[in-house]
């Protein structure tokens, strides 16, 4: 026989328990309650910090799939040999600056050559160059958010992401100017002997690396020298520093070339420059039997810079010969360059030409267009023309308000004149990229100084800081569980 059973009971609220689904909805209303807490500065912030987080990712994920091991060709092929073969004593050894080959023979001793070793160093020195100039930045800017937007910049910035693809001097460049830049700033705040002598070593080194680094030194240090005290203890110690450093490299070039030139020989970019021709060829013959023969050509003289607007390319045509007999040293070069004098009309035109090429043309060799983010570089060269001027105009109309803030701005028309406007060299898109970062930098600055007093200097690094710190814990104070329970605060008048 079957029996059934049947009960009734009545629940009152004391016999309930919170299950699963209760506590989840109490974790997500508290959860929501607390996201509705955050400002807009802490949003900020989250969108900053993801930025450099795909910019870290990508840098590596570029190395690591371009290895500049496996592209050893042209330029790159002569970085990597005269590093790697430390003792040579051939001219184009002595024609580079110093520093750069220095690396790669530090890169080729630690490597061995081997391809992932060298994308990990590689791409650890990618890595590094944002957060060096976000250094830079906090010197630089009133406080850490619009130096954190200077590093979420400059970590997505593509022609400072595809250049460590290859050996190239810029991949060198770019953090040793942000390092000097970083110890330029803290001297200005510090104005202390060991801060101006750290700045000058920095600034040698970077001009050790590409030479239109040196002028960049020379304002910043010109006027930090003036403006600081203790004049003679910085000047002796500096000069101290920078002869131990370029006086062995001044007899080096010395010894080989009988040249007294510690930044390399740059007799042979500045006649191809002024010849006005499409090639250079010289022909090296020393004492004992030794000759050499190098040609080059530009890449930029290969390119319609403007294209698709425009067909416009070089009018450069022919080759420009030099034969140069070491043992007369810098004589050779000089009849060679008396060829060709440069008569304003020359001058308007090779300047010109440079021009185009420095704010249109594309870098190279990082323009390979079956590449994405390199192909995104070779697009985004349209940005930097009138980025430019829009921030020269607004430096202008800020300029009362930049106060001690205007050795930046400074910095930028001296770039502009010396690598745009002298004639040292035909220009390259590459050489657009320390231009870059400074630039970057200073609109950053302008939005810093757009909203302060035109009486008021923005505030050091450390006194934001402090103002920072102050007004999360008053908000934390204030915030810290209000909806949940009360906070009582006693002793406050």
């Amino acid at each position: 026989m079957l029996h059934s059973f049947s009960s009734s009971r009545t629940f009152t609220s004391a016999d309930t328990r919170p299950g699963v689904s209760t506590a989840l909805s109490v974790f997500f209303a508290r959860f929501h309650r607390r996201l509705a807490r955050l400002d807009r500065r802490s949003a900020i912030y989250a969108v900053l910090y993801l930025m450099i987080l795909a910019g870290l990712w990508l840098r590596i994920e570029h190395v690591f799939t371009f290895n500049p091991v496996e592209h050893i060709w042209s330029d790159a092929q002569r970085h990597w040999e005269q590093g790697t073969e430390s003792l040579r004593r051939d001219p184009m050894a002595m024609t580079d600056p110093v520093m750069y080959q220095i690396y790669i023979g530090i890169l080729g001793k630690l490597t061995l050559g081997e391809p992932l070793l060298v994308a990990l160093y590689t791409a650890l020195l990618a890595c590094l160059t944002p957060w060096i100039w976000y250094r830079f930045a906090r010197e630089l800017l009133p406080g850490r958010l619009q130096a954190t937007a200077v590093w979420a910049a400059i970590s997505l910035l593509p022609s400072w992401i595809t250049i460590y693809g290859y050996f190239m001097q810029e991949t060198l460049l770019l953090p040793l100017l942000g390092a000097a830049l970083w110890a330029s700033w803290r001297c200005k705040r510090k104005e202390t002997v060991a801060s101006f002598v750290l700045m000058a070593g920095l600034w040698a080194l970077a001009g050790l690396t590409r030479g239109i680094a040196i002028p960049l030194a020379a304002v910043v240090a010109t006027w930090l020298w003036l403006g600081q005290p203790q004049k003679t203890q910085k000047a002796v110690f500096s000069f101290l520093l920078l002869g131990v450093m370029l006086g062995p490299l001044a007899y080096r070039s010395y010894a080989v070339m009988n040249m007294v030139s510690p930044h390399g020989i740059g007799q042979l970019v500045a006649l191809y420059l002024k010849s006005g021709k499409r090639e250079i060829h010289v022909h090296y013959i020393r004492e004992d039997g030794a000759q050499w023969n190098y040609w080059f050509g530009s890449p930029s003289t290969g390119e319609k810079p403007l294209a698709p607007l425009s067909d416009w390319t070089t009018a450069r045509e022919g080759q420009v010969h030099a034969r140069i007999d070491i043992a007369n040293g810098a004589k050779d070069w000089g009849r060679a360059l008396d060829r060709y004098p440069l008569t304003f009309s020359r001058y308007l035109t090779l300047s010109g030409e440079n021009l185009i090429y420095l704010f249109f043309g594309s870098s190279w060799p990082d323009n390979n267009r079956e590449r994405t983010l390199e192909k995104i570089q070779h697009h985004s060269r349209w940005l930097w023309a009138p980025l430019t001027v829009m921030t020269l105009l607004l430096t202008a109309f800020y300029w009362r308000r930049l106060h001690g803030d205007r050795m930046l701005p400074s910095l930028l028309l001296i770039w502009i004149l010396v690598q745009g406007l002298l004639p040292i060299a035909v220009n390259e898109g590459r050489y657009r990229k320390p231009f870059e970062g400074l630039l970057l930098a200073q609109i950053v600055l302008l939005v810093a100084v757009r909203r302060r007093n035109v009486d008021t200097p923005l505030a050091q690094p450390e006194e934001s800081e402090e103002v920072e710190r102050a007004r999360v814990a008053t908000t934390a104070v204030h915030e810290t569980d209000h909806v949940d329970r009360p906070v009582e605060v006693e002793g406050v008048s």
